[in-house]
């Protein structure tokens, strides 16, 4: 059973009173023994109403505190006390990636931190072969038209950079845009395709028309065939300023391409610099061209990227991590500290 309770992703919105309301209600109302709670403002919400409703265990899956190495400083003021605080309601804090799992040992959490890849994703999905065109002709005119490349692209094989993510500030994707200026006359046959909607659509778009390179720009929109988007690229990209885990590098690994990104947390636990990708600096234009052309003029390279990112890939998949989730539930669920039995009513929380 699924109750729909609205959680403003601001901490400070009245909405958000009325939602600790609500789930304290719930829990007692449900008698459930078992909490997992996601998110920073849900998790907050959904743990103080576990320790008010009695609920023997929780847990919280962190996906990426706000507070990184980085950080502004305003976010360290605001969420740092309220997780280090929130700590001491939570039985199991799961981290999914390295620098949180760092930082969280140093939390007073009542059981454990523990790390676990992710939220697992499917493989198959991204991995799996599907049906091609046969002929050279008939797959240029597929990639033609999932990226809408210009014609003459036919005559030169366009080396297409995907980018999966929403267009907002924090995805950051004008680095691209103005790693495609950096190139000038090497540009050739790059082009950079962005795939998503976002509030920064159209500054991407002027910036695009102001660097002289909206040709070699497209705007994909939403899309819903990703998986056939990964298989056509030659390579993946997202230079955002925050991560946790970033689902749409660990896709484009499972389909064995080579990827770029910047060197922060989330990515830095993905690619393994020139081994299974490349890292760049954050607002780095002259550095994320350099990586275009590294992975364009050395084809031999970027397949035998893709190739270790597939293996890479495996911990990270749905198999693996329901084996990691399985052993902290049952571990948490019989401990007898809790008397918390593995035959119990559960919730979920998220924002």
């Amino acid at each position: 059973m699924c109750h729909d309770v609205p959680i403003q992703r601001s901490p400070l919105q009245a909405q958000n009173w009325k939602a600790l309301r609500v789930l304290t209600e719930s829990f007692r109302k449900e008698g459930f023994q078992f909490v997992h709670v996601h998110t920073p403002v849900a998790s907050i919400l959904g743990r103080i109403a576990a320790h008010r409703a009695g609920v023997p265990c929780t847990l919280y899956t962190a996906h990426g505190f706000h507070f990184f190495k980085g950080a502004p400083l305003l976010n360290w003021m605001l969420y740092y006390p309220f997780e280090r605080w929130m700590a001491r309601f939570t039985d199991v804090l799961i981290t999914i990636n390295g620098e949180d799992f760092e930082r969280a040992l140093k939390f007073p959490v009542r059981n454990k931190v523990t790390y676990v890849s992710g939220v697992g994703i499917d493989l198959n999905v991204y991995g799996g072969r599907e049906e091609h065109p046969a002929t050279k002709t008939e797959k240029t005119e597929w990639r033609r038209q999932l990226f809408d490349l210009p014609t003459n692209a036919e005559e030169e094989p366009a080396f297409v950079v995907l980018c999966v993510a929403e267009l907002n500030a924090n995805k950051n994707q004008k680095q691209l845009i103005e790693a495609l200026c950096q190139l000038g006359d090497h540009v050739g046959n790059i082009h950079l395709a962005l795939a998503g909607t976002g509030p920064s659509e159209q500054t991407l778009l002027e910036l695009a028309n102001q660097l002289g390179v909206r040709d070699r720009v497209h705007m994909l929109g939403y899309r819903r065939d990703i998986p056939d988007l990964l298989r056509a690229c030659d390579a993946a990209v997202l230079v955002s300023y925050r991560e946790g885990l970033p689902r749409a590098i660990m896709e484009a690994m499972a389909a064995g391409k080579p990827v770029i990104g910047t060197d922060i947390r989330g990515l830095r636990d993905l690619i393994d610099h020139e081994i299974t990708g490349i890292l760049v600096p954050v607002d780095d234009a002259v550095a994320t061209a350099k990586a275009f052309l590294q992975l364009r003029d050395d084809p031999a390279l970027g397949a035998a990227m893709g190739e270790v990112n597939k293996e890479r890939i495996l911990r990270y998949g749905l198999p693996a991590v329901l084996r990691d989730m399985d052993s902290i539930y049952i571990e948490a669920l019989n401990d007898p500290a809790r008397n918390v039995i593995s035959s119990v009513m559960s919730a979920g929380i998220g924002g």
